[in-house]
């Protein structure tokens, strides 16, 4: 895939759960599948969301602000998306202890923000207060709550 390895906290994300929504009621997250022939899978929904968001930047419609820029959005891979439009990515640049630093991309590339470094963190701060710096201010806290598709 796209010459990188996929981190171990979504290995192990989807050797566990598989493939599905995060969330409360009914998921707010879909984390693609891993199974390369699912139409959601991190090959086929994440090369056309890479697909897009490069095209954005090309066209200069992307919003970096508040924490990213040009070279980081070229960097980005998207694994899950949320039900609102947002996008979750992996900055496949950034790699420590086989983990990639997490972005969100606000709906219609409005806005890119740090998120976490692994998957575990970004469900984390999904479920608690924090969740207000990784998407914006209109979230309340998820429910620990995952529902397979």
């Amino acid at each position: 895939m796209e010459g990188f390895r996929l981190p171990g906290s979504y290995c192990e994300f989807a050797a566990t759960l598989g493939y599905g929504r995060f969330g409360r009621f009914g998921g707010l997250a879909i984390i693609y599948s891993g199974v390369p022939e699912h139409q959601d899978s991190i090959l086929v929904q994440g090369a056309r969301a890479k697909g897009f968001i490069n095209d954005t930047v090309a066209d200069d419609y992307f919003e970096f602000e508040p924490d990213g820029d040009n070279e980081i959005a070229a960097r980005l891979y998207p694994f899950a998306a949320s039900e609102n439009g947002e996008c979750f990515a992996w900055d496949i640049n950034e790699k420590r202890a086989g983990e990639y630093s997490i972005y969100c991309i606000g709906a219609r590339m409005a806005g890119l923000r740090y998120a976490a470094e692994s998957l575990g963190e970004l469900l984390e701060k999904l479920c608690s207060g924090s969740i207000k710096d990784v998407m914006r201010s209109g979230y309340a806290p998820l429910l620990p709550r995952f529902d397979g598709l």
